[in-house]
């Protein structure tokens, strides 16, 4: 999660093996085109940002002999069943621009000298400048017959607009700054097969970016979009029709009856992505020890597993 999705060969022949690369790495490539082909009988548009992330991260690991995106962590934390299900329905991320910080790992970088990245909106990218991999934490929640993957992280501190603005000069500091930035996005499948989600947004969550979302799940689309400086989190997705007709995109305590289409990177977004495919996923049940010693940089800023919604999924509170 350096790869920024460009293949490199490493510049490195080793006897014996190069053959076998250059089988696999046809072999895959041939996979591609043939999914591809289908996929265009099967439907009309294609998230090709994903996709591309997806095929670009398999053929890295091809090459390097294995990759370590935590997927074997997952099956030992939640199952073989539960795992796949919880690396499917990660969140690929697209960031407003400007935004440079990544989501990386609170035991290893809580600065942004270490989780910034290039600021490129034709990039997706999985490592940070300092060569921090991309990371999300998660917890797995069941209850009555839903299942909740939740996924947290730490993103840097959230003051890069306004410390490059004149209202930093005329108003002082960030009226919003916290060093400790956790951001998070939730997933909620009904019994049904129903797949939901929202993000985490100034202490609440929202489904798509409007008021109207506020505290609410909208329909899935694989996408959660990281607002420039605050990094607060939204559903990208637009209006497409007047609010009548049965409920399609969102539910909640009093659902909104709407119609909306997904807002897709690379055909409505010009923006910087880092796809799910690449990006390193950790259970945070495992991490009993790192939770015990985790220390706050703001008293202010509570830690997802320290938040109502790591015990209550459905709550409010973000």
């Amino acid at each position: 999660m350096g790869f920024s999705l460009v293949v490199e060969p490493y510049g490195r022949r080793v006897d014996g093996e190069r053959g076998q690369s250059t089988v696999e790495w046809v072999a895959l490539v041939l996979l591609a085109s043939t999914a591809l082909g289908a996929l265009a009988l099967v439907t009309p548009a294609i998230d090709g940002r994903s996709f591309g992330g997806f095929l670009a991260h398999r053929i890295v690991c091809v090459v390097k002999g294995g990759c370590r995106d935590g997927d074997d962590a997952l099956a030992r934390a939640y199952g073989e069943r539960d795992g796949a299900l919880a690396r499917a329905l990660a969140p690929n991320l697209v960031y407003e621009g400007g935004e440079r910080s990544l989501p990386v790992d609170f035991r290893r970088c809580r600065e942004r000298s270490c989780s910034d990245a290039p600021d490129d909106p034709d990039l997706d990218v999985h490592r940070t400048d300092g060569g921090e991999p991309a990371t999300a934490f998660v917890r797995r929640i069941r209850r009555g017959g839903r299942l909740y993957l939740h996924s947290s992280s730490v993103i840097g501190p959230s003051d890069t607009v306004w410390n490059h603005s004149a209202l930093r000069v005329l108003g002082g500091p960030y009226p919003g700054f916290h060093p400790d930035d956790w951001e998070a996005y939730a997933v909620r499948v009904d019994r049904d097969g129903t797949v939901w989600a929202r993000a985490s947004s100034h202490g609440h969550w929202q489904g798509c970016k409007r008021s109207r979302c506020r505290n609410r799940w909208a329909v899935r689309t694989g996408w959660t979009r990281v607002s420039r400086g605050s990094h607060a989190g939204h559903i990208p997705i637009e209006r497409l029709h007047v609010p009548i007709g049965p409920d399609t995109a969102y539910a909640g305590p009093s659902p909104l009856r709407a119609h909306d289409r997904p807002l897709l990177p690379g055909r409505d977004l010009r923006e910087r992505t880092t796809t799910a495919e690449g990006l390193r996923i950790v259970p945070l049940e495992t991490l009993r020890r790192a939770r015990r010693r985790y220390r706050p940089l703001d008293p202010g800023i509570r830690p997802p597993w320290r938040k109502r919604a790591y015990r209550e999924p459905e709550s409010a509170e973000s």
